[in-house]
């Protein structure tokens, strides 16, 4: 018995390093892209700014692109404000712009290298294919969250084209705030996602 639970105990702590590692990486190759750029953030710059070896980016990615996928989770998460109870669909828009507002002033200070990174994805075929299949996963659990909050008949079209929407809608916000902050304050984002419920509920 001893020799099981002693067996399970290393495999907890195998476990949790690989999970350190493993973070300490992505960490590493995300500090490279936003101080430096896509391009400097060689296989050889992430390991020596992780204080390990080439060979421990292998032992837990793919390839790099298998690492900067797990960088764009990481760093590029999904805007999604907290849900209130009992809040109307109108509420949880407004709510919603607000949380894109804020990220843009969070992200605005490294969006060139995001920017320089976005570029490389399209020069990269597999990087792409790769985040594209992360972005499906993303919309398809988004819109059965929002499903579960409001019934189908809230919302001003079905949920999985609506997430689509939304997103697209507010990394063009962001984009914009990026190029010109001041014309792009929290209410202009609050009042275009708001616009979402408003014209399911026929106002003006």
């Amino acid at each position: 018995m001893d020799g099981i639970v002693s067996e399970k105990a290393v495999r907890r702590r195998r476990g949790a390093k690989r999970e350190r590692t493993r973070a300490a990486l992505i960490a590493a190759a995300g500090d490279l892209i936003r101080d430096q750029g896509y391009e400097a953030a060689t296989l050889e710059a992430i390991a020596a700014k992780a204080g390990m070896t080439r060979g421990a980016i292998y032992g837990n990615f793919a390839n790099r692109d298998d690492l900067f996928a797990e960088v764009v989770l990481d760093r590029w998460s999904p805007v999604m404000p907290e849900h209130v109870p009992e809040t109307s669909f109108l509420e949880h828009m407004r709510r919603l712009g607000r949380a894109y507002a804020s990220a843009a002033r969070a992200r605005a200070p490294v969006a060139a290298h995001s920017a320089s990174f976005q570029l490389q994805v399209r020069r990269h075929e597999a990087l792409r294919r790769r985040l594209a299949i992360q972005g499906r996963e993303i919309v398809e659990n988004t819109a059965k969250e929002l499903l579960r909050l409001y019934p189908g008949e809230e919302l001003p079209m079905p949920a999985t084209p609506l997430i689509k929407a939304l997103s697209a809608l507010g990394e063009g916000l962001m984009a914009a705030y990026f190029a010109d902050p001041e014309e792009y304050p929290e209410d202009v984002f609050v009042a275009a996602f708001e616009a979402f419920a408003i014209r399911k509920s026929g106002r003006s």
